[in-house]
This record gives structure tokens, sequence and C-alpha cells, in this order.
């Protein structure tokens, strides 16, 4: 499956778990409360009107934000979850509007506005993941997908050509590498992989560059304390560590250590990538370098936004008194796994 399908509905799931969605949600609800006092003809200030606009759609907001938080990752991925999200919603609505704040004489009232008003979120967000279509952003997360460069294959294989009759068993794991970075790159389907699958295609990226460049000069320390499960992008990692091998170690001829950190905070997967960083005296060789990194690092991070909204976050930092360059990534935590079982169960 796709990371993005085509809609064949007016209407969507927004699924709560979004930052992005979540935040067009609360504001919707705050100008509704903001303009509905103003098309009313009852008596009052302006601002108790709004107040008592938000006592009913503030609650009802929270509980369907609360209960989206771990139904909608399921629904968006049913083929009827939009039919289930309305009865929901209005099985909440009527829970805690007509139950708890006992709005009778308004009822009706609130029932139709949040009707209106939920329907339109949902065709505003169908109308955003359309405009997301696989025609469109599939191609473009094609297009940004950082590809093994070619410098980094043509000295692959020419290591691997001096090694057959000298090092056949180093020539033989060196192309074997080779050839599964470049299945992963050829894979088809999903634009999601597991983190547990990202640190071994990195593993066996930096086992090439070991056997190419040699074990002391290429270094890697690997501080792995997060869920290998963990949903990610395909193919996060290994461009990361290969925009690190050859502008943090390549440009120096002492052994460059890389280090590789990822943990779980809450509902966060946080990864941090540090590799050596020789500053420039000199502003053009600098300029140069700063840009050959920020090429990649920039369709990374358009990656991430197509696919995370905002609930992703890059970010970059030269640490010139250490040396060090740093990339600190984070991701919503999502178990692969547990949502691939629930899609076997009850299909897409």
């Amino acid at each position: 499956m796709g990371i993005i399908r085509q809609m064949g509905s007016w209407f969507a799931v927004p699924d709560m778990r979004n930052l992005g969605t979540t935040i067009r949600i609360v504001a919707f609800g705050i100008i509704a409360a903001l303009m509905l006092p103003l098309v009313s003809g009852d008596g009052g200030s302006y601002f108790d009107k709004v107040l008592k606009e938000l006592e009913w759609i503030a609650p009802v907001i929270l509980i369907n934000g609360l209960v989206g938080c771990f139904t909608d990752r399921f629904l968006v991925r049913y083929s009827h979850g939009v039919l289930i999200k309305i009865i929901a919603c209005m099985a909440q609505f009527f829970i805690v509007d007509y139950i708890f704040l006992g709005t009778r004489g308004e009822f009706v009232r609130h029932l139709v506005l949040y009707g209106t008003g939920l329907l339109f979120m949902m065709y505003v967000e169908a109308n955003r993941l359309r405009a997301l279509s696989p025609a469109v952003s599939e191609a473009r997360l094609t297009a940004l997908t950082a590809r093994i460069r070619p410098h980094f294959l043509f000295n692959s294989l020419n290591a691997a050509i001096s090694l057959i009759r000298l090092r056949p068993y180093d020539a033989e794991t060196l192309l074997e590498n080779l050839a599964n970075l470049f299945r992963a790159q050829l894979r088809d389907g999903s634009q999601y992989s597991t983190l547990g699958q990202e640190i071994e295609w990195a593993q066996e990226y930096i086992a090439i560059e070991q056997i190419r460049m040699g074990h002391r000069r290429v270094q890697v320390e690997w501080h792995h304390d997060a869920p290998d499960d963990a949903e990610t992008p395909q193919l996060l990692l290994q461009p990361l560590l290969e925009n690190a091998v050859f502008h943090g170690v390549e440009t120096t001829h002492r052994p460059g250590n890389i280090v590789v950190q990822t943990a779980l905070q809450g509902h966060w997967l946080y990864i941090r990538i540090e590799n050596p960083f020789t500053p420039h005296e000199n502003m053009e060789n600098t300029q140069k370098v700063h840009r050959s990194n920020s090429m990649a690092l920039k369709n990374l991070k358009e990656r991430l936004d197509i696919m995370y909204d905002n609930d992703a976050q890059l970010k970059l930092e030269a640490l010139d008194e250490l040396g060090i360059y740093r990339v600190d990534i984070r991701l919503p935590y999502r178990s692969k796994e547990k949502e691939t079982e629930y899609q076997t169960l009850f299909g897409d």
C-alpha cells in the first residue's frame, strides 16, 4: 500500500494523531465560536455569547480528539472508516452535549452545527489528501528519496574488483551488501519501513565503506534504545550515514567516528546522527560543503513534511567547537507491526 491513496470519496477521516490535523480542527472550533454570536439574534454581550458557544464546542472537540487518537489510525486505513467515524462522532456528541451538559433546548441547534462542521472538516481532509494524490506525491517522494550516489557505486565496484583475488570473502560480502541496498532502493509498495530494517540497511552500508576505506577509518557507534517495529520512512538512515561518510569522514585524513543514537520518549521517536566536521577558514569552501550537505537534507525534510505533515522535525547543527555535525530527527512513534496485524484482520 502506498503512502497516499487516491480519494474515492468526498470525505476522509482526519487522523487526530497528526499535529497539523489537530491544529486545524481546534482552529476551526475557535473560529466557529467567534463567528456564531455574530449571526445569533439573542441578547447579551458578544463575549458572553462566545463563552456560551465554547461551553459545548470545547468539550466535544476534546472528546473527539481523545477518542480519535486511539481509533483514527485504524479508520483511515479502513474502507468504511468515514461512515464509522461519523457514527462514532455523533454518538460522542450526544453523550457530551445531551447527557453530560444537558443542553436540551439547544440540542437540535448544536446537532445541526456540529454535523455541518464535522462534514466540513472531513471534506477539507479529503481535499488535502486529494491534493497529495499518488500522481503527484508518490512521484515527488520517489524523486526526493535519496539515491545511492554514483561515486559510492563506482568506488564500491572498483573496491570489489580489487579484492576478488586477494580477499575474495570481503569482495563477496561487499557485493552482497551492495545488492541488498539496491534492492531496498528499488523496493515497491509502501514508503514506510521499520527502524529495525533501517538499521540493518545502514549497517550493510557501513560494512561496505569499512571494507572499502578500512575499519579504522570508518568507525560507527550504535546506541539503539528504541523499538525495532517503530515505523519510519523508507531509506531514512542509509542516506544520512552516506552523507556523514561523504562529507565528514572522506574530507579528513584521520579516522572518523560516527555516532547513531535512537530513543523512544513518550509517543516520539528520536534519532540523532553525529559525524566529524572540520570548519573551513575559507568561506567559499565552507559554503560549498554546506551546500552539498543541505541538498540531501532538504530533500529529506520535504519527504518528512509530505509523509507526516507537522509531526516530524528535522534539526541540523554544526558544532564548530566540538568538530561535530549533528542531525536530529523526531518522528511520531507508530508500531508498524500492530497496524499490519489490524490490516490483516480487518482489511484496508
